[in-house]
């Protein structure tokens, strides 16, 4: 039997292409095996796939609250990452400011991370 993760992934690949009817193919493929049943479970991994893929070739932001659209294509601006899509978290922890990661790298101007630093310059 065909798994949900794996009709999810070839659908994701597929999309990639510029496949004609896609949705339509896909769908008489999944009628004519009878596997109506596991459309949410692909639905589900077709989603995680893809947020996975923009989370690695785009620019993951986190900041504590919600921030405006502004907000974020400055930040964009800021780390010379414009054209990247962008993934949003939200992280109460960071109390303020925002954590980026893109490239490999992270950007951390949140507020917990400053307070940790002067934390360790007091102790010591």
């Amino acid at each position: 039997m065909i798994k949900s993760k794996q009709l999810a992934k070839a659908l994701y690949e597929l999309g990639e292409e510029t496949t004609e009817n896609l949705d339509a193919k896909f769908f008489d493929f999944i009628e004519k095996r009878k596997l109506q049943a596991q459309m949410p479970s692909i639905l589900y991994h077709l989603e995680k796939i893809t947020e996975l893929d923009r989370e690695k070739n785009g620019i993951q932001i986190e900041t504590a609250h919600e921030i405006k659209e502004s907000t974020v294509k400055g930040i964009k601006t800021f780390l010379k990452a414009d054209n990247l899509t962008e993934v949003i978290k939200i992280k109460k922890e960071l109390i303020a400011g925002f954590r980026a990661k893109w490239g490999g790298n992270i950007y951390d101007a949140s507020i917990a991370t400053g307070l940790k630093k002067l934390k360790e310059a007091i102790i010591g």
